[in-house]
């Protein structure tokens, strides 16, 4: 039996291992959504598969469905955003994953939630460590309106216009709008039930 192989641009966002040399990984790709996917042997030192299924890497990934889930056959880092970003981001993208495995459920593709983590993870490299809070609680915003658990209104328009706008204006906006801003964010998350 042959299986279709879908090749998609990914981040990884979560990496656990198992038995004696494998992984399974959270990848948010832009074609597929969130998957759960293997790796097989992939902790082994020959292993290709090894350097690139790192946390954090943003990657070009090849996997196939099969009866027990995804497995992944191929992957080429294209960058890795942990070792890129200064360590003072370190913390904010662990609290961003932490959200996006929480909240997305099922492989439903959004090309606008990778497209909002891809811009937000790059805009990291050269955020002032002062601004990092508010990039945190933008992104946050922008994923929940994604989701489906924050509306656009007169009250949070201006923050989900784009979401693949990063820059120093509207980070300001956010210091400004702050606790509002948190209040939309803490009702949706309520809301959510996680």
């Amino acid at each position: 039996m042959s299986y279709h192989i879908y090749t998609t641009e990914g981040i990884i966002l979560k990496r656990t291992t198992y038995g004696e040399a494998n992984v399974l990984l959270y990848v948010l790709t832009h074609d597929l959504g969130l998957i759960l996917a293997t790796a097989r042997s992939a902790r082994l030192a020959v292993s290709k598969l090894r350097p690139a299924l790192q946390e954090y890497a943003h990657v070009s990934v090849s996997c196939i469905k099969g009866k027990g889930g995804w497995k992944i056959t191929n992957v080429v880092e294209k960058g890795n955003f942990y070792f890129e970003n200064p360590q003072f981001t370190h913390k904010v993208m662990y609290q961003i994953v932490t959200v996006l495995v929480k909240m997305i459920s099922g492989e439903v593709p959004n090309k606008e939630i990778f497209q909002t983590i891809k811009s937000g993870f790059e805009f990291l490299r050269n955020i002032s460590e002062k601004d990092v809070a508010e990039f945190e609680i933008l992104a946050v915003l922008r994923v929940l309106h994604e989701l489906g658990y924050v509306v656009k209104n007169s009250d949070t328009k201006l923050f989900l216009e784009d979401g693949e706008s990063w820059d120093d204006s509207i980070l300001g906006k956010v210091k400004e709008n702050k606790r509002s801003i948190v209040a939309v964010i803490n009702k949706a998350l309520k809301e959510s039930h996680l």
